[in-house]
């Protein structure tokens, strides 16, 4: 969540603000420990239940706002929260028995996740995912073994976790050059590009983010692109390939346009084997499975190869130094790599390059950056990005890491609470309603 809060804010804004931000990261990261020590005796943490209750309120309210996967995980987070929070308040022994199961589970479960994909993409630093997922794995046992307060532990965990992440976070950026680009931290490569962006332009150039044409992010769906009907396999044809009923694999595909400056569209120059046999060989992200790849010159070439687009998501802020910066780099060496450089993570790190600084306006203050971080859209675009770093970019994924930026980037005016619940029900109209035909009765009765 920090990585994209402070990609959208950019380095000069961070680096400005540091000792803020590390500041508040050592009190978030010691709060956690004194949860995790509350529960050895669980009386801090009865009142902090509430706040967790709260918080899943929250969530499920706005939930309804969002849309697919974001929906679907919103949902998740305010539903789980609101069990633990409950079970917490109720405070018997089986309840913390049942949590400790339901943590444990999924801790295992994650962790198990995290090894087996890093094994299998072995993406960059896969050792260290191997690492982390083990301590998953053995924090799982701690939380099946120590039932009591098993909340304490969990919250208390995740935010020592995470004040250690973003503290680390904070002194890669702090080290950065003054005109370095944050956009290269998240990205697999980042090494090769600290090296192009240290006599770079500013990323926070008003220039930059004043934009006449829109950028455009095309995704063809598996189920978009295919020729014939599909065979109906929701979550597979969502984020991995569809089949049409002819047999036909259709993996789809994802493309970023900025009108007639540039265009993004990855493609291997020679068909990849994809045989069964070869199958897991092709899925590791290693140096050995780049082959040459080609950038289809625009938009109309590719719709006359293919076919339109069925998804487009348009921004009209973004920066288009860091873009052009990064498609710079990208046209002087088109690498293509099925799982760590493929046609979606191309589009997904260049819309990234594009949004770098871009919430940084002249009235940018610490209030600003925390209530971005306590936005549930920038926690679904975090999660949705790390199952993509863990295994690979999809046109899915793309698409769903694209809308989320968008809501971020471009929010809704209306405020959350009418756009997801209340403008959803008909009161405000038929509260009109009512008093006008009251109205009407006052002064038919007042004539008659």
């Amino acid at each position: 969540m920090l990585q994209i809060a402070m990609l959208l804010f950019g380095a000069q804004f961070v680096k400005s603000k540091i000792l803020y931000l590390l500041g508040f990261t050592s009190l978030w990261g010691a709060t956690g420990i004194l949860i995790f020590i509350d529960g050895l005796d669980g009386k801090i943490f009865d009142t902090f239940s509430y706040f967790l209750l709260l918080e899943s309120l929250t969530t499920l309210i706005v939930a309804p706002n969002g849309f697919g996967l974001q929906r679907n995980i919103l949902l998740f987070k305010g539903g789980i929260f609101l069990f633990g929070a409950i079970s917490a308040l109720v405070n018997i022994k089986f309840s913390n028995i049942l949590l400790s199961l339901t943590f444990g589970l999924t801790y295992f479960s994650v962790g198990f996740f995290n090894i087996a994909s890093a094994w299998v993409v072995r993406f960059s630093h896969w050792k260290r995912a191997i690492i982390w997922g083990g301590i998953q794995i053995l924090y799982s046992l701690f939380l099946l073994q120590n039932y009591d307060y098993v909340i304490s532990y969990f919250l208390g965990f995740i935010m020592i976790t995470g004040s250690i992440r973003s503290i680390i976070v904070l002194i890669k950026v702090n080290s950065f050059d003054n005109k370095s680009a944050i956009f290269q931290l998240l990205n697999n490569s980042e090494q090769e590009y600290i090296a192009i962006t240290n006599n770079a332009f500013s990323t926070n150039s008003i220039e930059g983010r004043n934009n006449i044409q829109p950028l455009t992010i095309h995704i063809w769906t598996p189920t978009g692109s295919a020729a014939s009907p599909h065979v109906p396999r929701p979550i597979i044809n969502r984020y991995i390939a569809a089949t049409d009923i002819n047999g036909v694999i259709s993996t789809g595909h994802a493309a970023l346009e900025l009108g007639s400056e540039l265009y993004i569209s990855l493609y291997p120059s020679e068909d990849i084997d994809r045989s069964p046999s070869e199958f897991i060989r092709t899925l590791k992200a290693t140096p050995e499975n780049n082959v040459l790849g080609r950038y289809l010159p625009d938009y109309k070439t590719e719709t006359l190869e293919w076919c339109e687009s069925n998804i487009k998501i348009e921004f009209t802020q973004y920066n288009a130094l860091t873009l052009k910066q990064f498609w710079r780099h990208c046209y002087k060496k088109p690498i293509y790599n099925l799982t760590s450089n493929n046609c979606s993570s191309n589009t997904a790190y260049a819309l990234e390059a594009a949004l770098d600084g871009v919430l940084n306006k002249d009235n940018s203050s610490m209030c600003t950056f925390l209530k971005l971080m306590c936005s549930p859209e920038l926690w679904v675009a975090a999660q949705i990005r790390h199952r993509a770093i863990m295994m690979a970019w999809t046109p899915g994924l793309t698409m769903d890491y694209s809308r989320t930026l968008h809501a971020i980037v471009h929010p809704i005016s209306v405020p959350w609470y009418q756009r997801s619940l209340f403008r959803k029900l008909p009161l405000k109209r038929s509260l009109k309603h009512a008093i006008t035909r009251t109205q009407n009765n006052l002064a038919s009765n007042f004539y008659d």
